[in-house]
């Protein structure tokens, strides 16, 4: 069976084109990416992302059939735009249909600045304001301030995708203030990953993305030191000597 070393059960919005590809393209061997699709509109309302939590459940419903070892919950601002109770809520809807555990991006998002002790990060982004202001004050409630926050300004969700990575290099590179301790790319619809480690290595500090955050999460969660070595500083902390290596909780019933 495909999986052998773990199972990744993948949500993403049906508008979603970059986050399943670019999970294949770093998946090591023995790890399968498994995904199902939220039912929505292609425009980043609040009513659609409100009603990507309920979607969500139907999701879960199918790609929890191929037992996963990891859930990934695979919307950023599906995730923040109600604050961190709803999305603790979300992980634990989730991890009851799918009898496994459930992480988030806006979830990956804290968690990885936090553990990076970053406390001051820029922020980039294709959300209109009205998305940007909740992800701020999400992070705020997980001690983490905005410096700066550069956008790309798109309703259309799909439209996200067609922003190039030169295109995102450039906006990380206008933005970055001096102040900033680690820049943030939210939005799994964002072709961020591949110009992670030049952006790092140009502003000499932590870049990280939405697809990279949930990434580290899963194989965290799975306990899979997965050898991703050339998309940013985040999942090579995987590969370094002392990294958690925890087994996977299975949730299912014998």
């Amino acid at each position: 069976m495909y999986g052998w070393r773990g199972r990744i059960g993948l949500l993403v919005p049906s508008i979603n084109t970059t986050m399943e590809t670019e999970f294949w393209k770093i998946a090591p061997p023995g790890v399968s990416v498994h995904t199902a699709r939220i039912a929505g509109g292609r425009h980043g309302t609040p009513e659609t992302l409100r009603g990507m939590e309920d979607a969500s459940k139907a999701a879960a419903r199918d790609v929890g059939m191929v037992e996963p070892d990891v859930v990934v919950y695979g919307c950023t601002s599906g995730s923040f735009f109600e604050g961190p109770t709803w999305n603790k809520k979300i992980c634990e809807q989730l991890t009851a249909i799918t009898k496994a555990p459930t992480v988030t991006t806006a979830g990956g998002m804290a968690a990885c600045l936090q553990a990076g002790g970053f406390k001051k990060v820029d922020i980039v982004t294709p959300y209109v304001e009205l998305t940007n202001e909740r992800l701020k004050h999400f992070l705020k409630a997980h001690g983490i301030n905005v410096v700066k926050l550069g956008t790309f300004d798109m309703l259309d969700m799909f439209d996200h995708a067609k922003i190039t990575p030169d295109e995102i290099y450039r906006k990380v590179k206008e933005l970055t203030s001096p102040k900033s301790e680690a820049v943030f790319v939210a939005c799994t619809q964002l072709r961020a990953l591949e110009v992670l480690d030049q952006l790092e290595r140009d502003l000499g500090k932590p870049v990280y993305s939405a697809v990279q955050a949930s990434a580290w999460q899963a194989y965290d969660v799975m306990g899979v030191d997965p050898q991703i070595l050339n998309c940013g500083s985040l999942l090579r902390k995987l590969s370094e000597p002392g990294a958690s290596k925890k087994t996977v909780k299975k949730l299912r019933s014998a």
